[in-house]
């Protein structure tokens, strides 16, 4: 009981610093980038390249930004992780060419690899023992209001004062409110159990190596990799997709805004459920992600069923969200979740980084419904990867939740 006003805060200062973070350090730059791209003359392609090579590099950063997190607790890494991501907006303010601004924006990518979801949910899922499952659903679906809120901010300060002023005011926006949470609310160290430090419990790389070379963390990572990359190839090119089967250009620009509905529904969901890492919660979000991918190969003309189609595959892509979440604490416990956490996760990170390009070369190379249909291909090996990895219990580092929830 007397953690529980100590949770509350953190789990406060976790949402606020994960909606600020999203939305200056992820949303800003595609928010910006027609504006970017009429004042340098750079082409749209180069700064989604930008974009994506930030998450490549956030992605390879997050393994070695989790053993730190694991080592050395949340409150520095997470800290030093603002304040890089901080710098890299001013150095993108001001880059003069566009080999600096790429090489500005990977200096965000590194920010990204200690502020966004990697981070927040190792310390979600090592402090919050058996609460983590609704401090997860909690915090992310404040992360989802992150677009809502400061796309229409970077486009406003875009408009007064250039794009390179709006980088400059976000990166003071991060700096002076991320940075204060990070630094007092966030634990210096992990929560001990019977004196050892629990998320970099004796901190074993023989055991992290071991346990990311098994055949289930294997199959669990393929899996929700495959999903990752499917769903968003899918969903963020919905609207050519779309406009290409015959609708008109608002009504596909409102099937895809109610993606961002379905996420909410599908993270919501687990909030009243047992647990994401479950048998049947699997099988019903790689079901969902099949289904919704596959009907736009026959619904995409028609509005409703477009509509329809685009919540459940937004409900898919939210759950999924909290899937990699906590995959790795259900299966292992909380001992390096850190560590584990990055390691899984970096090739989720690449897949959604390349998943835009993927599914625009689709549209380009085959129709809209062939592209749904090898979308919903992937899916389905990936659900049944992940699937398999759920229930694959040869595994001799398996915990058991209560273990988990300690």
């Amino acid at each position: 009981m007397a953690d529980q006003p100590r949770h509350l805060l953190l789990l406060i200062g976790l949402s606020v610093s994960q909606v600020i973070s999203w939305g200056t350090l992820y949303y800003a730059l595609p928010a910006t980038s027609t504006a970017i791209a009429r004042d340098t003359g750079w082409s749209g392609v180069l700064i989604t390249t930008a974009f994506s090579a930030g998450l490549i590099l956030s992605a390879a950063a997050g393994i070695p930004v989790g053993r730190l997190l694991d080592r050395a607790g949340p409150r520095l890494a997470m800290t030093v992780g603002t304040a890089v991501g901080a710098v890299g907006l001013m150095a993108v303010a001001v880059a003069p060419s566009f080999p600096l601004f790429i090489a500005a924006w990977c200096v965000v990518g590194l920010g990204q690899s200690a502020t966004l979801y990697q981070a927040a949910f190792t310390v979600i899922n090592t402090t919050f023992g058996s609460r983590r499952g609704t401090a997860l659903t909690v915090v992310t679906l404040a992360a989802g209001l992150a677009s809502t809120i400061f796309a229409p901010i970077a486009v406003a300060l875009t408009h007064g004062l250039g794009w390179r002023g709006s980088f400059l005011i976000l990166a003071g926006v991060l700096l002076v409110t991320v940075g204060p949470i990070h630094a007092t609310l966030l634990p210096r160290r992990w929560p001990c159990i019977e004196g050892v430090p629990e998320a970099g419990a004796r901190a074993d790389p023989f055991r992290v190596r071991r346990i990311a070379r098994s055949r289930s963390f294997l199959l669990l990572q393929v899996g929700v990799t495959g999903l990752a990359l499917a769903l968003y190839a899918l969903t963020i090119n919905l609207v050519p997709l779309l406009t290409s089967a015959g609708l008109a250009a608002a009504a596909a620009a409102t099937a895809f805004g109610l993606v961002g509905v379905g996420q909410v529904a599908g993270r919501a969901f687990f909030a009243f459920g047992r647990g994401t890492t479950t048998v049947p919660a699997v099988t019903a979000v790689a079901a969902v992600a099949v289904i919704a991918l596959a009907g736009f190969a026959a619904g995409a003309g028609a509005l409703p069923a477009a509509i329809g189609l685009a919540v459940l595959a937004g409900a898919a892509r939210g759950s999924l969200t909290l899937i990699q979440a906590s995959v790795v604490v259900d299966r292992w416990g909380t001992a390096n979740t850190g560590h584990l956490t990055g390691i899984f996760a970096a090739p989720v990170t690449i897949a959604t980084a390349i998943a835009p390009a993927v599914g625009a070369a689709l549209l380009q190379a085959v129709d809209g419904a062939t592209t749904a249909l090898l979308c919903a291909a992937v899916a389905a090996m990936g659900g049944g990867a992940l699937l398999l990895g759920t229930t694959d219990h040869q595994d001799p580092q398996v915990v058991t939740r209560k273990q988990a929830d300690r």
